[in-house]
């Protein structure tokens, strides 16, 4: 038999690990008359992703509430499958009404078991509200087991991701600058394939992450910020390296794109040291084609995306920097 995945043992762990807990509380709590309902209630909204378990419970809770009330209402004057289909014509409306559409399921369900109570005195408030809270013992159960599964290496695998993207980026320019000072061969540009990856990678990790319990550490450290100007830097250099590449450069334009470029990796390395772009830099770039003898629309497009990328790197840096001093 093959070697079981780390994920799967883990959702096997969560799901053991929330009935456990659900049916011992069962057992030791006298109030919770049926089992059956917040074992369901586990199973219902445990997922394979813990956002997922998160973002479902409230549904669920939602679901079990309207479904009880309706449910109650409506076996006040029919009983049977005719109940169960009023009872559904007036959740689905009211459901739609509040925005909880993802709560049909569980408050279908919900009327199809009260609804299994034969007489009207059975299903009085006082089950109603019991069941209720039944299932929402399961609820609680399920999302604090899923918080407590919850991975640790999210905040992590964040700001590696950062890193690496920053380490590309800074290996990338070596390449560049070698190649202007004409110690190897004009380099690719970075894959658009690898550049769409990385930044998908980073927003799922942060969708997860602020569906956790670590969203206030989120918020404090900006990654909603920084993954917003990682998606713009990224659209800027893949810009630049194309409009670099594209340049017919001679040994006199080598050296006025080698100053700018290291304007750039200044500005990645340490931005402080970086000098600041001049007002009416436009003008100096024009004036710098004209020396080197390169196309002018062709260099002011390619200042026209360093400029933005290099105050974006230049801000992702210092943010950086301040973080790792608080």
């Amino acid at each position: 038999m093959g070697r079981a995945e780390p994920q799967l043992l883990r959702n096997v762990a969560k799901l053991s690990t929330a009935v456990f807990i659900t049916a011992a509380l069962g057992l030791a709590c006298s109030r919770i008359e049926f089992l059956w309902y917040p074992l369901l209630a586990v199973l219902i909204v445990v997922d394979d992703n813990d956002a997922k378990t998160v973002k479902a419970a409230t549904g669920r809770i939602l679901g079990t509430v309207v479904g009880g009330l309706i449910t109650f209402l409506v076996h006040t004057i029919l009983q049977g499958a005719a109940g169960v289909m009023v009872s559904f014509l007036l959740m689905v409306p009211v459901l739609r009404c509040f925005g909880w559409q993802n709560a049909l399921s569980t408050a279908g369900l919900v009327s199809v078991m009260f609804m299994m109570q034969p007489t009207h005195a059975a299903l009085n408030w006082n089950y109603v509200f019991n069941r209720a809270l039944d299932t929402a013992v399961g609820y609680v159960v399920a999302v604090g087991v899923s918080l407590l599964f919850w991975p640790r290496s999210g905040l992590a695998e964040l700001q590696a991701a950062e890193h690496g993207l920053l380490t590309t980026l800074a290996k990338q320019l070596a390449l560049q600058r070698h190649w202007l000072q004409g110690h190897s061969a004009r380099p690719e540009p970075l894959p658009p394939a690898w550049i769409t990856q990385q930044l998908q990678t980073m927003g799922q990790r942060l969708a997860q992450e602020q569906s956790g319990p670590r969203q206030q550490l989120l918020q404090r450290q900006h990654w909603s910020q920084r993954h917003a100007l990682w998606q713009e830097a990224l659209h800027h250099w893949q810009q630049w390296e194309l409009q670099l590449l594209a340049l017919p450069v001679g040994p006199e334009g080598c050296a006025v794109l080698l100053q700018g470029l290291e304007g750039l990796a200044a500005s990645l390395a340490n931005p402080a040291l970086a000098a600041p772009l001049p007002p009416g830099s436009a003008a100096l770039w024009a004036q710098r084609a004209r020396d080197a003898a390169l196309p002018l629309l062709a260099v002011l497009s390619l200042a026209e995306e360093q400029e933005p990328l290099q105050r974006i790197l230049a801000s992702l840096i210092r943010l950086r920097q301040r973080l790792e001093l608080d």
